[in-house]
């Protein structure tokens, strides 16, 4: 992969460039306002949090809305590997369009990656990871270019919960991890499980909690602490708002339970 250059503009109103062909894959980032992209294939309507793709040779042309002009940065790119990552996001022609999903740090990845490309020592591989940092904020689109990816999206988020929740995690680098502004994060949450993903984050620890009562004998403070919390009193004020019992009777009742149903000895309460 070969970054040839990028940049960045606010445009005025009613600024176009085209009709004409370019010699590399390019694709503009629309970073705010609006504007229309014309290929051979029809006219599409841009706006802020998507990108629109330039192949080379096509004759194309773009214009920035008369009332809400864009802002847009661009990058343009080749090689071996350009047509296979296109794939994911741009894989029908006529759909040169694309959702992303964290303009924010769309806007500050190009910072990162303007000023890598025209430093004194341009460092390749700093310059390729800027490159392939933005490239993760596409969504990945099927043939009807409707997002594909968000109940992927909303499985690397679990996954990164179960195997990260006894850290001190917040909401905003599980959206870092996964690729995705923390707004976009909410709303595949919403939809995927009915809860934020902070409510799922507590949720998902106090369950890990119930099962560290029941079935262990570690101290109330080491579960707390071994479940993501900074403290004891932290962890059974949360556990008693959501349960409706402090952890310890927690424990007592569901051992008793346990042993009632199993007929087993159950850990003491610590």
């Amino acid at each position: 992969m070969k970054v040839y250059y990028c940049g960045r503009e606010d445009c005025e109103k009613g600024h176009f460039f085209g009709p004409a062909v370019r010699s590399h894959q390019l694709i503009h980032f629309v970073l705010k306002g609006k504007g229309i992209y014309r290929t051979e294939y029809g006219e599409y309507e841009i706006k802020e949090g998507e990108a629109f793709l330039i192949r080379p040779g096509e004759v194309t042309y773009y214009r920035a809305d008369l009332e809400e002009p864009w802002s847009y940065a661009w990058i343009a790119f080749d090689g071996d590997e350009a047509e296979t990552l296109l794939e994911r996001y741009y894989p029908d022609r006529r759909l040169p369009v694309c959702a992303m999903g964290e303009t924010a740090a769309v806007s500050g990845w190009f910072e990162g990656l303007l000023g890598s490309f025209g430093s004194a020592e341009e460092n390749r591989e700093r310059v390729l990871g800027y490159f392939y940092l933005i490239m993760a904020c596409l969504l990945r689109t099927g043939k009807g270019g409707v997002p594909v990816d968000e109940e992927g999206y909303f499985k690397r988020a679990v996954a990164f919960i179960r195997h990260n929740y006894s850290y001190p995690i917040q909401v905003s680098e599980i959206a870092d991890y996964v690729g995705i502004d923390r707004t976009y994060l909410y709303r595949i949450f919403m939809r995927q499980a009915g809860v934020s993903p902070k409510q799922y984050l507590n949720r998902y620890r106090l369950e890990e909690a119930k099962e560290m009562l029941v079935q262990t004998e570690y101290r109330i403070t080491e579960i707390a602490y071994s479940c993501g919390y900074h403290d004891s009193s932290s962890f059974c004020r949360h556990f008693q708002k959501e349960t409706k019992t402090a952890p310890a009777r927690y424990r007592r009742l569901n051992c008793y339970k346990k042993t009632e149903k199993m007929g087993e000895n159950c850990g003491k309460n610590h």
